[in-house]
């Protein structure tokens, strides 16, 4: 009998994965995109309970921290490949939170994936490792984040510096215990990510929509990407082997916050449940400054297409999503 043709559909098809972070906003995108690439995935997380309606979908969870090396490699046995999402964000924990969760635990995620026997590992990290330049296609080798804060940079006027530099040095732990340990690493680098499920960003925009009667917003440009864009992103890098020992920017073209908040304005009124439910008029607020990084290497090596603004808002709004 001639061998069966692998699906190109499901290129990852019966492959034990292990996604830290998976109950979260990107983490649960990334779960969804590996299943339905035919992984086996397994969410590494510190509640198991959140990660029910995963599990109904053909995932499964077991208990881990980043904090706790040794519930990594109880969560890593027996598996080659893993998916480094989890990590400290948000604007309320101290430094010293940052640095336990982002440098040490990534210390320790790597060496636990070594004791384990891991291969593989695509590391989730973040455009706010570099040196923020405006009016320029910053590629993957442009100037790292200055963690000593000897410098401005741009990025501390939207992004909280602490994460900025903690995953700035986590991103570098993850490079030099890769090599340590022979690891295969990919790294990828999104930009400002926006989706279903996000309690964070989208959700704030979302609401100064729905609770004001006017709203003022910049014309600064953002590259936005959609957080299944992101997670297709990570499917690529795994399916192809060519991604091992390199860094990708996976960020959408800078959009207008102007013309972002707009868009979602009319994703909103076009929802079935709306129920008349005035929203807030946007008034342009002049600010001609963007931000871009170049892609090319991620749509050359993991087939990385970020979906027109229009859609990925209808899908983020949608009541059914």
């Amino acid at each position: 009998m001639a061998d069966r043709m692998p699906d190109p559909s499901r290129p990852l098809a019966g492959r034990p994965v292990v996604v830290t972070g998976a109950t979260g906003f990107l983490g649960s995108h990334i779960a969804l995109a590996l299943l339905d690439a035919g992984a086996e995935v397994i969410g590494a997380v510190r509640t198991p309970a959140k990660g029910a309606w995963l599990v109904e979908r053909g995932a499964r969870m077991v208990k881990a921290d980043l904090t706790d090396k040794a519930s990594l490699v109880a969560a890593f046995a027996g598996v080659a490949t893993v998916v480094s999402n989890a990590a400290q964000a948000g604007n309320t924990a101290d430094m010293a939170t940052f640095e336990r969760v982002n440098c040490q635990g990534m210390h320790d995620l790597f060496d636990a994936a070594h004791d384990a026997g891991v291969e593989r590992v695509v590391h989730i990290s973040t455009t706010a490792v570099y040196r923020t330049r405006l009016f320029a296609a910053m590629r993957e080798d442009a100037r790292p984040y200055d963690t000593d804060k000897r410098r401005f940079n741009w990025s501390d006027a939207t992004t909280n510096w602490r994460y900025a530099r903690t995953k700035t040095l986590s991103e570098n732990i993850a490079w030099e215990r890769a090599r340590a340990h022979g690891i295969d690493l990919t790294t990828l680098r999104p930009g400002p990510i926006y989706g279903e499920r996000d309690e964070k960003a989208t959700a704030r925009l979302r609401h100064k929509l729905t609770s004001r009667r006017l709203e003022l917003v910049p014309t600064v440009g953002v590259p936005w990407v959609h957080a299944g864009d992101v997670a297709r992103a990570v499917v690529g890098a795994l399916a192809n082997a060519a991604s091992i020992g390199k860094a990708y920017n996976v960020t959408g073209p800078p959009v207008s916050q102007h013309r972002f908040m707009r868009t979602m304005r009319r994703a909103l009124s076009d929802r079935p449940d709306r129920d008349g439910r005035r929203l807030a008029w946007l008034v342009p607020l002049p600010l001609p400054i963007w931000v871009r990084y170049d892609t090319s290497a991620a749509r050359r090596d993991l087939g990385f297409s970020p979906r027109p603004l229009e859609d990925g808002l209808r899908a983020t709004v949608d009541p059914a999503t």
